[in-house]
């Protein structure tokens, strides 16, 4: 599991290349740091979830794992959007705001309800009923995301030429919602109690 501070630099690592790629203000190159981004993260996520399973972890930790992984996703998505529209994308957006208080409120739950799970684990004890809530959690987000998803191809939204001001905010929407539904997909699929 990533430690606070690897946490934080991945984070930082990750917001750093995506910004860089807009300022270019070349869609398809932020696109490729996008996908980028969030395949490295899923791949961490889905290595960690097959090694707790593998060392067999309690639910309460492989959930955990995957609410971490989650907040991680819904972090960067946030915090690229908040930078890129303020200070890198000159072309006003003026939605971009209310996806940014979205984003980071999914990110701040993800994380507090790790921290719940986190506490259980520290006790000694599985709450096997904050599990299953857990498990909802992760299902209602990969339907939401798949909607997501076939959503920005129904809009035309995805890709999006430069000329609309929403191009960033529109890569960073479909491949986030990509890296959640992947991580959730796997999580659902490793423990039927996860």
């Amino acid at each position: 599991m990533l430690s606070l501070t690897g946490w934080l630099f991945s984070l930082a690592a990750a917001i750093c290349a995506t910004i860089l790629a807009a300022a270019a203000d070349q869609p398809h190159l932020q696109m490729a740091v996008a996908a980028g981004v969030c395949i490295a993260i899923t791949l961490i996520a889905v290595r960690e979830h097959r090694k707790l399973q593998d060392a067999g972890a309690p639910n309460n930790a492989i959930a955990s794992s995957t609410a971490r992984y989650l907040a991680l996703v819904w972090a960067w998505a946030g915090l690229t959007l908040l930078i890129t529209y303020l200070f890198i994308i000159e072309k006003h957006w003026p939605e971009w705001w209310q996806f940014f208080i979205g984003l980071s409120f999914a990110a701040v739950a993800s994380l507090a309800f790790a921290g719940l799970l986190d506490r259980d684990r520290a006790a000694g004890r599985v709450d096997d009923t904050l599990v299953k809530v857990g498990r909802v959690l992760v299902q209602a987000q990969l339907i939401g995301m798949v909607a997501g998803i076939i959503s920005l191809f129904v809009d035309n939204k995805f890709p999006r030429a430069a000329n609309h001001a929403d191009w960033a905010g529109c890569n960073i929407f479909f491949f986030g919602a990509l890296a959640i539904a992947v991580i959730s997909l796997d999580a659902l699929r490793r423990r039927p109690s996860v």
